[in-house]
């Protein structure tokens, strides 16, 4: 089920999230994995929506560096009063009905998570298929045709 009833308060969560693939359309995220939201949807005592949401997974991105997919571990915590999450975007409630659209509300908390650029790569040497990343300054590889004005320039150091 993926909607709440906001006038059947207090609501427990703890469960298993799938997203349909049409939430992945635009977007860096190539998939998530494991997401799991646990937590409580209730009235606090002003008789406002509070949340306390916990939420888990991995996204799959693209490494910034060789393009494979990587794991982003995503650890969430929603807390809040709901009136402040739909004063930012509020296209997961159904206000005449009072039904919030779990899915929508976690997707636009997960996609404000995703990294502008991410790599698992460590270190400065780096290789694909065809190319080869060096930063280490090597005077040994230095062009023969240059070496009379490399010879030069270590005078000025």
């Amino acid at each position: 089920m993926n909607e709440i009833n906001l006038n059947l308060l207090p609501v427990s969560l703890d469960e298993d999230i799938n997203f349909p693939e049409s939430f992945y359309e635009n977007t860096l995220i190539k998939r998530l994995e494991g997401i799991h939201v646990k937590g409580i949807i209730k009235y606090n005592l002003s008789d406002e929506v509070e949340l306390d949401l916990q939420v888990t997974g991995n996204m799959i991105l693209n490494d910034a560096i060789t393009l494979e997919e990587v794991a982003y571990p995503l650890d969430i915590h929603i807390s809040g009063l709901l009136a402040d999450y739909l004063e930012e975007n509020g296209n997961y409630l159904e206000k005449n009905q009072n039904i919030l659209d779990k899915l929508e509300f976690l997707w636009e908390n997960i996609v404000l998570e995703v990294p502008i650029s991410f790599t698992k790569q460590s270190g400065v040497k780096l290789s694909g298929n065809g190319w080869e990343l060096n930063s280490d300054k090597k005077e040994d590889d230095i062009d023969p045709r240059l070496a009379k004005l490399n010879d030069l320039f270590k005078g000025g150091e």
